[in-house]
């Protein structure tokens, strides 16, 4: 689900009721069904190729445990006859953060442009890494009228940011420390910034979300 950045809490509440109306209806193509998450699946990424356009080879991320989107828009309002009589909303970035089951160092080290020793396998985090441009997506189960539904989202474009693991020592009750990690979403291109649809089975969801991440046809990366 989509939140909005408290930073904009200035603007009058009619008007973020009516961009969230906005967003609401623009996630679910306008269909009167609310469409209930009971789950989430299958988070995938591919480096963006310089063409901007279309991506490296497909790979998992990690367990999906959680995944949030905090959208940053610009905003104008115009008030007149002391009444609101135009508001705008534009999209401008957003933060994807997303809960995972580990934070495998082959996987952060080519998303964060770490150097990787061939010999000892130290991963050293430099102040000039380049974190590397991707796509990702996700499938998230629904339940739509008792059906179950396959929702696949899908980011044309993002770069994660650095990040360290918490930890704690073992006390009474075992548990579990997964990471968290967080990713910039921009606009591609093409002004694209998220994708979705909905599909009738796993397969069909499966199979679409490998398909958003287009290959060049030259070399498949």
């Amino acid at each position: 689900m989509f939140a909005l950045n408290n930073s904009r809490s200035k603007f009058a509440d009619n008007s973020e009721n009516k961009l969230l109306a906005m967003i609401n209806t623009m996630i679910y193509e306008g269909d009167e069904n609310y469409m209930a998450g009971i789950g989430l699946k299958r988070f995938k990424y591919a480096k963006l190729n310089d063409d901007g356009k279309t991506y490296g080879q497909v790979k998992t991320l990690s367990g999906a445990i959680e995944c949030k989107v905090t959208l940053d828009l610009a905003e104008a309002t115009l008030y007149c006859d002391d009444a609101l009589k135009e508001q705008v909303s534009m999209f401008k970035s957003g933060t994807l953060t997303a809960g995972i089951d580990e934070d495998d160092d082959a996987i952060f080290a080519e998303l964060l442009g770490k150097t990787v020793d061939e010999e000892t396998g130290v991963v050293t985090s430099n102040v000039s890494d380049e974190p590397i441009y991707v796509g990702f997506g996700h499938i998230v189960p629904k339940m739509v009228n008792g059906a179950k539904k396959y929702k696949v989202e899908f980011f044309p474009k993002m770069k994660f940011k650095p990040f360290i693991v918490d930890a704690k020592t073992k006390g009474d009750n075992l548990e579990f420390t997964t990471p968290s990690v967080e990713a910039t979403i921009f606009e591609n291109e093409d002004g694209d910034w998220e994708k979705h649809k909905v599909y009738d089975t796993e397969s069909e969801a499966n199979t679409a979300l490998d398909g958003f991440f287009v290959q060049s046809e030259v070399t498949g990366e």
